[in-house]
């Protein structure tokens, strides 16, 4: 039985929200405890910022996409500057720009495909 489109948003907003905390998560924990994929942490960023923004993107109503583009970056901001704090860690700001590059990248992703998902499947 196909997805309906509520239920197709419903779980990609659920799976947006549960990113946040893991970006967080991720973000603060000191450099010890740290698990790298090998890739260049500013393409880390980029990954995980616009797989948050295209989820929360797709999963919204009306997806306001400034405002979701602008709460993410104010997200990725904030992080890198509590990084400060974190035993181990560093904040740059070319992990900032890549984080918000990836927020910008996910939300105009995601909303294209909210509009794509509601034409096709409705």
């Amino acid at each position: 039985m196909p997805l309906s489109v509520m239920t197709l948003r419903r779980f990609a907003f659920a799976a947006g929200c549960l990113c946040i905390p893991v970006i967080v998560w991720l973000s603060l924990i000191p450099k010890e405890w740290e698990l790298r994929t090998g890739a260049a942490g500013q393409i880390e960023h980029v990954i995980a910022y616009a797989g948050t923004g295209a989820l929360l993107a797709i999963g919204l109503a009306r997806p306001a996409g400034w405002r979701l583009f602008t709460m993410l970056a104010a997200l990725a901001c904030v992080m890198e500057v509590g990084q400060i704090w974190v035993p181990g860690r560093t904040s740059q700001v070319i992990d900032a720009v890549a984080s918000v590059s990836g927020a910008g990248l996910g939300v105009l992703a995601g909303s294209a495909l909210h509009r794509l998902i509601g034409r096709r499947l409705a």
